[in-house]
């Protein structure tokens, strides 16, 4: 009966098929634009604001936000980031380097919705003004 061969033996520790062959876990440049914007948003209490709006403890959005950075958000907090009120400005963080025409055309769309909303807000205002109103 032969021995089994093990680490310190003739065998290899990994074969070639068990080799990393994507990127680095630890690599977490991706979100490096979106928390630019992120912290021009929350002046304050920035780890706070994502805990409550990706559904995380406050202690991993600290390593997302820590200098250098010891994690980012997984895709379930991506997904919740990107369906919140500042879901717009996580979208624009993300896709700003992108030169394909359709993000052009997605922003004027966004721009253009947000511009219709602020004159839709003031026309409001201006109304209730000019009734004798009080805001």
């Amino acid at each position: 009966m032969t021995k089994p061969t093990y680490r310190g033996g003739n065998g290899k520790a990994k074969t070639a098929a068990e080799e990393n062959l994507g990127k680095s876990r630890r690599d977490h440049r991706w979100f490096a634009p979106v928390l630019v914007e992120l912290r021009k948003e929350f002046k304050q209490k920035l780890a706070a604001e994502l805990a409550l709006i990706a559904n995380r403890s406050t202690r991993v959005c600290e390593d997302w936000i820590a200098t250098p950075p010891r994690g980012a958000p997984d895709g379930e907090a991506l997904n919740a980031l990107l369906n919140s009120r500042i879901g717009d400005v996580v979208w624009k963080a993300l896709t700003k380097s992108c030169a394909e025409p359709w993000r052009k055309k997605l922003n004027r769309q966004m721009e253009i919705s947000q511009l219709l909303d602020q004159q839709r807000e003031t026309a409001a205002r201006l109304a209730a003004l000019q009734n004798g109103g009080d805001l």
